[in-house]
């Protein structure tokens, strides 16, 4: 009888329960999941996400099975993309685990490049007093005692806005729009949209497509290839060019001014964007650690221009997958597809019917491609040319910045965005010149030629009492080797390369020959042009005639070239003048015409 009391009343609970279960007003398609009693308005953040398949809670926890707001919001993860909880979002198992572990040791997320740099220009020292055995990532500037000094000073309050480990909204404008994670890139950064009861009612949208705006959010600074690849040229900070009686109105973020340029020929001319090149692989990482953004980015021009096609079971799986999370692009289904260096498969670049085509991720509109040897050109096949990467020649222009100076008061308070706290020390930059000119070229670590461009900083610390503190101040002189991102078609000319000092990384300035000697008169003179740095050479001076190295990436393995390969750039100089064709029959074999020249009578070019 007492076992009929107790249990009469918990069937009496149950069934008051049952009913005010299936009395509720859910929405069609319901998951099961009371996230969505409320949010029943709520659009798909994307056709591979539906939230009638997915709900809500698998992405952003919280307690689904609570009607009650405080208790179902309780653990919700706002974004779930942050790298801080994407292991149980985003990467668990059965979802993106594989991918959100390679993303954690990007660079995009790491930092370790900028990191190592920035502790480089101050020396060793400071490195082996922090006690570290391994290099530094983001990461491990957070938490309550990280490791502190001078250049990780700058780089908390310099660099340290642009990273995935930062929380999405961070800060105001573009700042606020940059990290989150996984978020960081596959968010689209649209207006917010709420009912009258002030419930979001459109989910943020998530793509693969992503729009080129999510990247150079970032990629704006520093090289500026974010700006270049579109023509953008960020100007001098007084306006240039003027409009009218005022100053001009095209501005960038941080209120920096612009001029329009002509912008690289695969978004003039194909309307590419950053993804249309960029593969998974380069920018999430494939699971390593790197230092150099070099060694991550796994695209290259001749994967498009000069392709291999592979194709095997896994590489079909995987590019089937992606063109059908892409939606645009035909899935390649058992045509071959090309493949990066590191034989990343690229799924929007197949072989159909025998013939290559390439693909454009947005709109999945098929582009045709100029193979590099179709026809066979002398220019690509020339003795001598053969360690100039594409860049060298394709290159139209570069951003230049010349004497960065960095000036640091101990004293002063500024926002650190690791912690999002003003600390004590302060610092301001400020640049000699800013200018563009065609690149000046020199050896990147692996003896290969390409665009290299100054990174150079005169650093100058004043104490508590605002005074100079010369001993702790220093200047620094290193070369970077990159890819402008300005491809043009049409490639420098021969005059270009082998008569301008410039472009041998002389600097600008006149090359004369006077007897049999060579003599560079440099256009800015040091005492000119050093602003007081105390340099005995021009800023853009990066090596002498003799091949004396002024300023080098001595951390990177850059270079500038050496004295035996100015002499051969040099050997060329007074020819290419008449014989100004790459497929001009002398240069077949130079250095027999080059004999022919010395020996021989009557040749043309001796009248």
């Amino acid at each position: 009888m007492k076992r009929i009391l107790i249990i009469l009343p918990l069937l009496i609970l149950a069934g008051v329960l049952i009913l005010k279960e299936n009395l509720l007003n859910r929405p069609k398609g319901f998951s099961g999941e009371g996230c969505l009693f409320c949010h029943k308005e709520m659009s798909d953040s994307d056709r591979s996400h539906p939230a009638a398949a997915f709900g809500c809670s698998s992405c952003h926890l919280g307690n689904a099975y609570s009607l009650d707001e405080k208790r179902a919001h309780a653990t919700l993860v706002k974004n779930p993309g942050d790298l801080r909880v994407v292991e149980m979002t985003c990467g668990k198992p059965g979802c993106h685990g594989d991918i959100a572990a390679r993303v954690k040791k990007s660079l995009m997320a790491t930092n370790r490049g900028i990191l190592k740099v920035v502790q480089d220009e101050w020396g060793n020292g400071y490195k082996r007093a922090l006690g570290l055995e391994k290099p530094l990532g983001v990461r491990d500037l957070y938490g309550k005692q990280p490791p502190s000094n001078v250049p990780l000073d700058l780089y908390r309050k310099m660099c340290g806005g642009c990273h995935l480990w930062k929380e999405k909204e961070g800060g105001k404008g573009e700042v606020g729009r940059r990290g989150g994670g996984c978020s960081d890139c596959h968010v689209v950064d649209e207006e917010k949209m709420k009912n009258k009861g002030s419930l979001l009612i459109k989910h943020p949208k998530m793509t693969t497509r992503i729009p080129s705006e999510n990247c150079v959010k970032c990629h704006n600074r520093s090289a500026r290839i974010g700006l270049s690849y579109f023509g953008k040229f960020e100007s001098a900070g007084y306006g240039t060019p003027y409009k009218g009686d005022g100053l001009s109105n095209r501005r960038l973020s941080g209120n920096r001014f612009y001029l329009d340029l002509p912008p690289d020929i695969h978004f003039e001319n194909g309307k590419m964007i950053c993804i249309d090149c960029h593969t998974a692989t380069g920018l999430m990482g494939d699971g390593h650690l790197y230092d150099k953004m070099a060694d991550q980015v796994d695209i290259t021009c001749e994967a498009c221009h000069s392709p291999r096609f592979g194709s095997n079971p896994e590489a079909q799986s995987l590019g089937n997958r992606l063109a059908a999370l892409n939606g645009k692009i035909p899935e390649p289904g058992k045509n071959p597809m090309g493949l990066t260096r590191k034989g990343t498969p690229l799924y929007n670049l197949q072989k159909v019917n025998g013939k290559p085509v390439f693909y454009r991720k947005m709109d999945g509109r098929p582009l045709k491609l100029q193979g590099v040897n179709e026809p066979k050109k002398a220019h690509h096949n020339l003795k001598g040319h053969d360690r100039l990467s594409c860049q060298a020649c394709h290159s139209a222009w570069v951003p230049q910045c010349y004497g960065c100076h960095l000036t640091y008061q101990k004293t002063g308070l500024q926002k650190d965005w690791i912690s999002g706290k003003k600390t004590a020390g302060k610092w301001k930059e400020a640049r000699s010149y800013l200018r563009f000119s065609t690149p000046s070229l020199g050896v990147r670590g692996d003896g290969r030629i390409f665009p290299i461009s100054p990174c150079q900083v005169f650093y100058s610390a004043f104490g508590d009492a605002g005074q100079y503190l010369k001993a702790e101040s220093f200047t620094t002189l290193n070369l970077s080797a990159f890819d402008p991102h300005t491809t043009r078609e049409k490639s420098r000319t021969c005059i270009d390369c082998h008569t301008d000092p410039k472009t041998m990384g002389l600097g600008e300035g006149i090359l004369y020959q006077s007897g049999e000697k060579r003599i560079f008169r440099p256009t800015h003179q040091p005492a000119e042009s050093d602003h007081g740095s105390g340099l005995p050479f021009p800023l853009d001076g990066f090596v002498t005639l003799s091949g004396k190295p002024l300023q080098t990436g001595s951390k990177n393995g850059v270079r500038p070239f050496d004295a035996n390969e100015i002499d051969r750039i040099l050997s060329v100089d007074a020819c290419v003048l008449c014989h100004s064709a790459y497929e001009d029959r002398i240069y077949e074999d130079f250095p027999k015409s080059l004999k022919r020249f010395e020996t021989e009578q009557g040749l043309p070019c001796l009248n």
